[in-house]
């Protein structure tokens, strides 16, 4: 039987193949974001993955709560306002105490929600609401 010449070039196809589609699931699968909690104030942001320019914006909080001095129908609630943002994108959410986080494609497979421990700030007489409305975040993978 005569050796083959095409048998070494089929062994180097065969090998860049299998290597270009490691470097491509690599690409594919991007790393998951660190479970991680965040103490943030108003108008701060987090770069949470900066070769994707992947940020996160905590915007301000609408209180509709009852203030101290008032009788109301409804108690009313502190909603807090974030901005995802992935290069050019940007995607608006809200987080509310005692609801589920939330969670986006660009976040890898990871879920923002608010600390379970953390507490709004009291809301104040009716004029008088909080100078400002800090919020704690969990991120968890999954």
């Amino acid at each position: 039987m005569r050796p083959s010449i095409f048998r070494p070039a089929r062994v180097f196809c065969t090998a860049a193949v299998c290597l270009g589609a490691g470097l491509l699931s690599g690409c594919a699968a991007p790393e998951r974001l660190p479970d991680a909690q965040y103490n943030l104030s108003e108008s701060q942001s987090l770069l949470l993955a900066p070769e994707q320019r992947l940020s996160l914006t905590y915007e301000g909080a609408d209180d509709t709560r009852c203030p101290d001095n008032a009788r109301c129908i409804v108690a009313g609630r502190v909603a807090y306002r974030f901005t995802l943002r992935i290069q050019n994108v940007a995607q608006a959410f809200w987080l509310v105490p005692g609801k589920p986080g939330f969670t986006s494609p660009a976040l890898r497979g990871a879920r923002v929600e608010l600390d379970r421990s953390f507490e709004p700030p009291a809301r104040g007489m009716i004029e008088a609401k909080p100078a400002s409305y800090p919020v704690v975040l969990n991120m968890y993978g999954t």
